[in-house]
């Protein structure tokens, strides 16, 4: 009853049925960077590849999961092929898009195709996949009917916010400070917040955020969204059409009417995700970023009943949300090969990773220093 289909070019993404699609108009967990007007905006924009969008639909009908993958010819320095979650710099989960209708068959359905000979590896590693929800349930339950495959999953956090729960765990002497920063601020202009009205046109939103995040250390160090054309067209086009589906948020710090701080969150359903802040750096004494995430957190506490929780799409680790929000949610790495070689390597990658070290501190005693390839670790996203 399902069948599978790989993608490779943006325009292929363009004709799937979004409004129809039954994995984006009921998926299991959502994924706002892997819905197909996000992908298409990436792929055609962004520099890629070997990029392979393997979608499962049910035949005549719906969608019902895509899974966004990038073929790697050496795996860890083997000659093993391994199909990795496609993650270009500004996709911060890769959580594959499944119907929750369908889930369970759809999942099977690309599990098979990944032992079949169609597809080009039977070794699969997804990175930043929501661990703690009902894909790892089902996941878990599939692999468990598939005794012979190789599976080995690396967890971590990041931070969430939840409206229900406390708004914030920053101290009340904290707060006070910010506090008195924000009154400080109000004596240099007429200060404002403001959040982006329904309706309201969004390329004057979308050329404010490109020029104040240019402006400041990511101008300098070349990852501002306007350092590079292929960027700034991505992040034109998925904020524009995001925009005309009711899924974008912008907010922003106003002195004298020009903002001071911004902040982009897309929205799905009944969550969001926090894309990209910015500030101006000639006001970094008064904490401008702070002071926009405090407005963001009021604006979800006033929204509870439409949005549940918001993915911070930060590092595990990030020195500002960390300390604001105290909500926590589970990621992973999985690592899947169903036989032959690949299975035998994840189910002894511990002893290959131990052996592969012995030999470059070995090499390195013998010819000196060489260029250090990173062991596996967790993703980390680009703020």
């Amino acid at each position: 009853m399902f069948e599978v289909s790989v993608l490779t070019q943006s325009s292929e993404l363009d004709r799937l049925p979004s409004d129809g699609d039954s994995s984006v108009r009921r998926p299991l967990e959502p994924n706002i960077f892997y819905e197909p007007w996000m992908l298409s905006a990436a792929l055609a924009s962004l520099s890629s590849q070997d990029v392979r969008i393997v979608v499962v639909r049910q035949r005549g009908a719906d969608v019902t999961g895509i899974f966004p993958l990038q073929l790697e010819r050496y795996y860890r320095g083997l000659p093993l092929p391994a199909l990795k979650s496609w993650r270009h710099p500004y996709c911060f989960l890769c959580t594959p898009l499944l119907s929750a209708t369908h889930a369970k068959d759809t999942l099977r359905t690309f599990l098979d195709w990944v032992d079949s000979n169609a597809a080009p590896a039977n070794l699969i590693e997804w990175e930043l996949v929501a661990a703690d929800g009902l894909f790892n349930a089902l996941l878990t339950e599939e692999l468990s009917r598939r005794r012979g495959w190789g599976v080995r999953v690396q967890r971590y956090e990041r931070a969430l916010f939840d409206p229900g729960a406390a708004q914030t765990t920053i101290s009340g002497r904290h707060l006070k400070e910010l506090r008195r920063l924000k009154r400080r601020l109000s004596e240099r202009g007429c200060y404002a917040n403001r959040v982006m009205e329904p309706g309201e046109p969004v390329e004057g939103w979308i050329e404010k955020f490109l020029r104040l995040e240019a402006s400041g250390w990511k101008g300098r160090e070349q990852t501002a969204f306007a350092s590079h054309d292929e960027s700034r067209r991505f992040f034109a086009r998925a904020a524009t059409i995001a925009a005309s589906q009711g899924r974008l948020e912008m907010l922003s710090i106003e002195l004298d009417g020009e903002p001071i701080a911004m902040k982009c969150n897309f929205l799905a359903g009944h969550t969001a995700f926090a894309f990209k802040i910015a500030y101006d750096e000639q006001f970094s004494r008064y904490s401008p970023g702070v002071l926009l995430e405090l407005f963001n957190i009021s604006s979800l506490a006033e929204r509870s009943s439409r949005t549940r929780w918001m993915d911070s799409c930060a590092t595990s680790d990030h020195f500002m949300i960390d300390r604001l929000w105290s909500g926590r949610r589970m990621l992973g790495n999985y690592m899947l090969a169903s036989r032959g070689p690949a299975r035998v390597m994840v189910r002894h990658l511990h002893r290959y990773i131990a052996v592969r070290n012995f030999l470059r501190r070995l090499n390195r005693e013998r010819h000196g220093p060489v260029s250090e390839v990173q062991s596996h670790q967790r993703p980390r996203g680009i703020r």
